[in-house]
């Protein structure tokens, strides 16, 4: 089965209902506005992980140093990561069941910036002791992710049931697993503060397992089903969508099993086996493919990194969790992996697909993506080798804390490029746009590509909604 997936920022050039993107100039006007559209969202997105490192920089300078890696890693996950997922799960939906989301643009931009709003008001609660700011901001977000799983599920309903449609299920898991760990999250700091230390633990377990393992790794691992062959540019093994969405129910019984870990330890490893089955269902196509065409791209080689650490990160937790004397030993095994899996898994998927994606999101034709890739990958083997290295060194216990410190903000620096990249990418392609930045006809031509769908003329169902 041949890959005809278009991912402008996850969508697909042709429509459901057969139309095609129009050209002239009311359809350049059309996608101007998606592509504005589409920047303005990933803003956020960079906006909050240009706050992470602010924020990482007060713990790191003295400022924020009592609340340690907790401020940061909570813009990075709750605000950047889960800004993301919002965004591209969308689109990714709409490329999947050829059919736009109920609410369309205006309900997904709601959503976003309701997400964010909610998460900026979980932070500022929670690290001020307002507890009921924290309250709030909880709602805001549980809201906005219910509202996502009643947009995906009238969505599914609607749709033509194309061949992959099931694995738009990985979105309303994930997006069901972000509810209950918010939710989780917010009755943790409930427990603190009326001194339950144990049920506080307790807590702990089942709500940085429900995240980390259900709302970001369902989702990662539903989205390379597609995003991956069509980030080497070729098809996809027959057998992956399939295999993927019969692997979705290991996924989240094994996250849900993993949660239980605080009442019963052994849990967490019997949890965890199981998610590496439905994870497996997954990866050995995507192995199969890579095998076929070698990742050579940043965007490529920084999600296969990033899948190892979530594997790796998946076992440590399912062995230490299982071998942990009490439930407060449990929660510093976690502890412990929680930067591993922000920065290994999270914030370089978010990387990956970032790098991807900005140069189809510009559009502008064949020239312009090859500029934009090219820009994107500039030192990518060196790049990826070294931010995980110095990542690795950062989260060893082992080793002195000046030099876990100097590998993150080594790791920190190094993964940096990608906004400016972003930024490099934009204003090329803007110059391109102008007078002193003519091409040629020829250059300025939609690019087509048969093996991934690729189009110029690119017609977003999210914004037509």
């Amino acid at each position: 089965m041949e890959n005809k997936v278009a991912l402008a920022g996850g969508t697909d050039s042709r429509l459901g209902d057969g139309r095609q993107a129009r050209s002239g100039p009311g359809g350049a006007s059309r996608r101007n506005r998606r592509r504005s559209t589409q920047i303005r969202r990933n803003g956020v997105v960079l906006a909050w992980f240009l706050a992470t490192a602010a924020l990482a920089v007060g713990v790191i300078g003295g400022p924020l140093a009592a609340w340690g890696t907790w401020l940061p890693l909570h813009a990075l996950l709750l605000g950047g990561v889960g800004s993301a997922i919002t965004v591209w799960s969308a689109h990714f939906a709409d490329t999947l069941l050829h059919r736009p989301a109920l609410g369309g643009a205006a309900l997904l931009d709601a959503r976003l910036y309701a997400h964010s709003l909610g998460a900026i008001a979980v932070l500022v609660g929670i690290a001020a002791g307002r507890t009921a700011v924290a309250l709030a901001g909880v709602s805001v977000v549980v809201a906005a992710a219910a509202v996502g799983v009643v947009a995906l599920g009238v969505q599914y309903r609607r749709a033509l049931a194309p061949a992959m449609a099931p694995l738009t299920f990985h979105y309303l898991a994930a997006l069901t697993a972000l509810a209950a760990g918010a939710a989780l999250g917010y009755l943790v700091h409930w427990a603190d503060g009326r001194g339950e230390l144990h049920l506080a633990d307790v807590l702990y377990l089942a709500h940085t397992t429900t995240m980390l393992l259900g709302f970001v790794g369902i989702t990662v691992l539903g989205t390379l089903t597609v995003l991956w062959p069509t980030m080497l540019r070729t098809r996809m093994e027959p057998t992956a969508a399939r295999l993927a969405s019969r692997g979705l129910p290991a996924l989240v019984v094994g996250t849900a099993t993993t949660g239980c870990a605080g009442v019963w330890r052994p849990a967490a490893g019997i949890g965890v086996a199981v998610y590496l089955v439905g994870a497996l269902t997954v990866i050995l196509p995507a192995t199969v493919t890579a095998r076929r065409v070698r990742p050579t791209s940043f965007a490529t080689m920084s999600a296969a990194a990033a899948v190892g650490w979530l594997l790796a990160c998946a076992g440590f937790i399912g062995t230490g969790v299982t071998l942990a004397a009490d439930v407060a030993a449990a929660r510093d095994v976690i502890h412990d992996a929680r930067l591993a899996l922000g920065g290994g898994l999270a914030l370089q998927i978010v990387a990956a697909a970032l790098s991807y994606l900005t140069p189809v999101m510009l559009g502008g034709g064949p020239a312009a993506a090859r500029a934009a890739n090219a820009l994107m990958d500039r030192g990518a083997a060196w790049r990826v080798t070294t931010a995980n290295l110095c990542l690795l060194a950062a989260v060893a216990e082992p080793l002195p804390w000046s030099v876990r410190l100097a590998g993150g903000v080594a790791a920190g620096l190094t993964v940096a490029y990608v906004p400016v990249g972003i930024v490099l990418s934009v204003r090329r392609a803007a110059y391109r746009r102008t007078e002193g930045g003519r091409v040629s006809g020829a250059e300025s031509r939609p690019t087509k590509n048969p093996a991934v769908g690729l189009d110029g003329n690119r017609r977003s169902t999210q914004e037509d909604a």
